[in-house]
């Protein structure tokens, strides 16, 4: 709700469609693609049973995209979740949703259960949209730099960085500009958005300032269909598990920790 206004900011999940091009779905352990499906964590080895693949066969999007949750606390405008199946290679981990006035929070708390050392990447992948045409819609952000991908879409080795402003304009109209890039900055509340400037309207997804794990990368991908922009806020680059300082997070037996993201509609002067 803006200015007394009801605009569906996250694209409804089309059941009937490409799962991953709708919705708001969970990436972890890992985030985007792996380039195999065997990892070492310490001196333990672990394979992976990918629930996909993309076309070169790397695994994609993690383990628990599109597996069932039970619901383990609901209050008005609250709810939190956990799954169903438990992957003892990987923390257990609970997902938290607050609705509030303009904005949805989303908190995902890991706790390692285990006798050994887990490593892990995280993130999610919302579809959003406001009521213009992507195309007429500005970006808004305060990210600054992009990391090369290869041809398979994974980091480049080294995580090399190039200025944000080789590949946006903040002043423009979107248009015609494909994005599918990994973005990052270093300020500790990122935020990437984009704007209607007809409405004067910001819809922007912001790292929150509570978030105990850093979310230093973000995904952006703009589909085919121009009607949604997908912004995904991430702990880790993608491939994370096979890159040196990546942003894989490691949680020592008994510890816990959360991160924690807002998707929020704002009114702009």
């Amino acid at each position: 709700n803006s200015s007394e206004r009801l605009i569906s900011v996250i694209l409804p999940f089309n059941k009937e469609g490409n799962f991953f091009l709708s919705g708001n779905f969970l990436m972890y352990p890992w985030v985007n693609k792996l380039e195999k499906n065997q990892i070492n964590v310490e001196e333990k080895q672990i394979s992976i049973e990918p629930l996909a693949t993309n076309p070169e066969f790397h695994p994609i999007h993690g383990l628990f995209f599109n597996k069932s949750r039970k619901v383990i606390e609901i209050k008005k405008n609250f709810v939190k979740l956990e799954p169903i199946e438990v992957n003892s290679n990987f923390a257990h981990f609970t997902e938290s949703f607050t609705l509030e006035e303009n904005s949805l929070r989303i908190r995902t708390d890991f706790y390692n259960t285990t006798n050994d050392i887990q490593e892990f990447a995280y993130g999610y992948h919302p579809y959003l949209r406001l009521n213009t045409n992507l195309e007429n819609c500005e970006i808004y952000t305060n990210l600054t730099d992009y990391i090369p991908l290869t041809a398979n879409f994974l980091p480049n080795q080294n995580l090399e960085k190039r200025n944000i402003t080789e590949i946006i304009n903040q002043n423009k109209p979107i248009g015609k500009l494909k994005l599918d890039h990994l973005l990052t900055g270093s300020e500790k509340d990122l935020f990437f958005g984009i704007i209607d400037k007809k409405e004067n309207t910001l819809l922007q997804v912001r790292v929150s300032k509570d978030s105990k794990l850093p979310l230093p990368y973000f995904q952006v991908y703009t589909p085919e269909a121009r009607s949604s922009i997908a912004i995904e806020p991430m702990s880790a680059t993608g491939n994370a598990f096979f890159i040196q300082n990546s942003g894989l997070q490691r949680l020592a037996p008994d510890e816990h920790t959360f991160g924690e993201f807002i998707i929020e509609i704002i009114t702009i002067e």
